[in-house]
């Protein structure tokens, strides 16, 4: 019953889930195994995430699994919408890198690493 009383008293006045929103995202390329580039690759995700106008996404490449370190932004906020995004990787120093996207909506965020890496190569 206070659960429902929450619910009732949100939806009243206005306020958004207080629960937050329902927000995930999958890395899909690059995949298991890890793939070679020189000049470019298409990033790929899935992704699950309420379409208001604080929600986007942000890739980062990073040479460990460990988002405490290393962490290079790759991309401006992009839409939810998108589901890849084409990396200029030709002025990064050869070396394997994962990737690691972030969905967010608000103070709000869930993130993803790649399976496999970028090995880029010039």
């Amino acid at each position: 019953m206070r659960t429902f009383l929450v619910l009732m008293i949100f939806l009243l006045l206005g306020c958004s889930d207080p629960w937050g929103p329902n927000l995930s995202i999958t890395v899909t390329h690059p995949p298991a195994g890890g793939v070679q580039a020189d000049e470019s690759y298409i990033i790929k995700w899935t992704l699950s995430a309420p379409d208001y106008s604080n929600t986007g996404v942000l890739l980062f490449a990073d040479t460990d699994l460990n988002p405490e370190t290393g962490l290079i932004q790759i991309s401006d906020s992009l839409s939810i919408q998108s589901s890849g995004y084409l990396w200029d990787c030709s002025l990064f120093p050869e070396d394997s890198y994962y990737i690691r996207a972030i969905v967010y909506e608000g103070n709000n965020h869930e993130s993803d690493y790649s399976d496999g890496t970028i090995t880029v190569t010039h």
